[in-house]
Formats: C-alpha cells, structure tokens, sequence
C-alpha cells in the first residue's frame, strides 16, 4: 500500500493549512474574492460598490467552490446543481469578510481536487496563487460612470452569491492584478 502525503511549503502569507469539518479533512486556503472597482466579466463592465460588497458578506460562507463556471449549452447556469457539483465541485467557501477586500477561505477536499483538476493541488503545494472568479447574481443598474478611470456601463446592486470558480489557467475579471485570487 501507498501512502502519499501532501506537504507544502508556504510562508505566513499564504496561511495554508488543514482542517476538518464533520470528520472531512480539508486544506483551507486563504483568498481574496472581489474588491471594489470595475471589473469586465460575463455582463460587461459592471461597477462593483463597496457598500454593495459589503452587504453580501454572509452570504458567501457555505457557497460551492467550483473549477470554473458551469454552463449549460454555453450560458452560465448556477453551481447549486446536483449534476454540477458532481462534476465541478472541490469545496465550499468559509469565513468571509469585508476589509476593503471580499477576503475568505476556500475549504477544499483533496481527494475531489484530485478527480475534478490537480493542477489546484499542485498550485497549493507550489505556494502559486491562482485565478479566482465569482459567480453571483446581480441587479445591473443602468448607470453609465467612471470609477479610476476605467468607464463603466451598469453598477451591480443587490448581489446574490452562487459560487466561486477557481480558473486553473483563464483570469478572472476581478484579476490577481485587481488584487483578488487564490491565496
């Protein structure tokens, strides 16, 4: 019989560690999910207020984390699907806050990272931050602006969380660049 362990070798800047929940061990990675600001996803660019992050806080906690977005013929469709989350869940989002970031854990099962993308595993052993992307519904208020100096054509309001996707290899339109992702 062999036993493989996983071991990583991090600094106190990437805080990952292992955990269990209802006797299931989990690594527990920190992230940043959404900060505010214009960010060009699936509805174009939407202004993402803070006030309006802020409120959607608990919300989040308990939401699936998938690899990637789940469509459907090629429209998005929400995670929260048995069929979905057989195929494309690896965990589930845990203690989020606002600290002028949407900052949270990933709590990730190393054995449904393994069937669904390894290369998340891989990325956590490497201490490598990886994309992240939110999957939430939005009000997409008409309201054309400008917010540091990128132009904008709607605000989203009222944000419903759905899920989180970890891209192994796309980039998120709250990007590592804006100052979100994994770890």
């Amino acid at each position: 019989m062999t036993i493989q362990n996983l071991t990583f070798n991090y600094s106190t800047r990437g805080g990952v560690r292992r955990d269990k929940l209802h006797g299931r061990d989990y690594i527990v990675a920190p992230m940043a999910m959404l900060t505010e600001g214009v960010h060009n996803g699936s509805g174009g660019p939407l202004y993402y207020p803070e006030d309006e992050c802020r409120s959607s806080v608990q919300s989040w906690n308990m939401r699936p984390v998938v690899v990637y977005h789940p469509e459907i013929n090629g429209q998005g469709v929400s995670a929260c699907d048995p069929d979905i989350l057989e195929k494309q869940q690896v965990g589930m989002v845990m203690n989020t806050r606002w600290d002028g970031k949407l900052r949270a854990e990933a709590w990730l099962e190393e054995s449904l990272l393994a069937k669904v993308d390894n290369r998340i595993l891989e990325a956590l052993e490497q201490n490598k931050m990886m994309e992240v992307s939110t999957g939430l519904f939005t009000d997409n208020e008409v309201a054309p602006g400008v917010w540091g100096n990128e132009p904008y054509t709607h605000v989203a309001r009222n944000h419903k969380p759905d899920h989180l996707a970890i891209l192994p290899d796309r980039v998120g339109a709250c990007s590592i660049a804006d100052g979100a992702g994994l770890l």
